[in-house]
This record gives structure tokens, sequence and C-alpha cells, in this order.
């Protein structure tokens, strides 16, 4: 009756899947500033927790209202982030089956650095933390061993996270605190703590 709608129309709610990924993560309610989510499917997507609206499209950053019951002292929240084209995409793309990716994960050391400086589009093109339509694949050079191959794209991939991360501090972010995951890629659990590293080595141990 309030905005004079007709008693048959249909009222659907709903939001993209990285929100949604925040919202299930979390809980959603009770949420501190800092808690973020990266979606680890075919692509990452990062969602963080903040109470400052920031958004910048030449680096991808965008920022959605947070529904979250405010006292008096608070400020509104906004939940805030970016999609990058590097995900687990890459690692189909270059052959790695399940079977082959929970082995060669045994032989790699979450706790030192590849050699190797990837950026693992599967094509040209890059969306976040920067908006780059013609940023190429460096997947070269290739090394014999397919474990350190391995290494070099979740390093790649990591790095691109905390470089998202980067940015929204830059732009007025809290930096990150807590940091959930989602999608298939949150099942390894030595990309888990290679990613902590790269994190903590950027934001410090409290993450």
């Amino acid at each position: 009756e309030y905005w004079n709608l007709p008693s048959s129309t249909v009222l659907v709610g709903g939001t993209t899947d990285s929100n949604a990924a925040f919202i299930a993560a979390t809980g959603g309610k009770n949420v501190d500033l800092g808690t973020a989510v990266t979606s680890l499917g075919s692509t990452l997507a990062i969602k963080q927790l903040s109470n400052e609206y920031v958004e910048d499209a030449s680096r991808g950053v965008y920022s959605h209202r947070f529904p979250r019951l405010l006292s008096d002292d608070e400020q509104e929240a906004w939940l805030l982030g970016g999609a990058s084209n590097v995900g687990c995409a890459i690692l189909r793309d270059q052959g790695f089956s399940n079977d082959e990716l929970d082995e060669l994960s045994r032989h790699i050391d979450p706790a030192t650095d590849s050699s190797l400086s990837y950026y693992p589009l599967i094509k040209p093109g890059e969306r976040f933390p920067v908006a780059d339509p013609q940023k190429e694949p460096v997947l070269k050079p290739v090394p014999k061993e397919r474990s350190e191959f391995l290494k070099g794209v979740l390093q790649g991939i990591s790095v691109v996270e905390r470089d998202g991360f980067s940015v929204l501090t830059e732009l007025g972010a809290p930096p990150p605190r807590q940091v959930w995951t989602c999608g298939g890629g949150s099942r390894n659990d030595v990309w888990n703590q290679l990613r902590q590293r790269k994190l903590r080595e950027a934001f410090g141990d409290q993450v």
C-alpha cells in the first residue's frame, strides 16, 4: 500500500554470488569491520566490510551498502571489493586434475616463495586490482617439475589477492583482519597456508 503497487506485484530480492558468499561465511550479523571473504572459484572475488564507501573504476573497486543494525554511535557499513579474472579456471586450463592437484600439493612448501612470477590469466584482460582489458597472461617460463609450475600458479593468484586487499586499504578500507574463504580453492590447505603467509607479510600477523 505504501508504494501504491498492485496486490499482484511479486517482489524478488537477490544479490551477487560473492555477496552471498560473504553472508554465508560470516552469518551476516555482528561482523567486525575488516572481516573479508575471498571466493576462490573459477575467478577470485573479494568482499570486505568497511565503514567507508570506496569506488575506483580504474582498479575495479565498488561498494554495496551492507544491511546492518546500527547503534547511535556506529557508522553505516559497506561491503566493498572487486573480482579478478585470475582463479581456479587456470588450473583446468593447464590440465590439472583433482587427483593431480592433491598429489602435487604435497610437494609444495607454502613457507617459501617460488622464483616464478606468474600472472595466471587464461586469456588477456583483467578487472581487479587493476582494470586493464589488455593485460596479458604471464605463465612462462615453465619449469620441468609440475609441482613447481603449480606452486608458481598458486602463488600468482595469492599475490593478486594480496594486492587486491592492498588496493582496498589504499582507498580507505580497514586492513583485513579476518579472511574467510569460499569456493573450490578453499579445499587446498597448502594454498591456504601460502595465501595466509602473503597476507600476513603485507598486513601483519593479525590476519
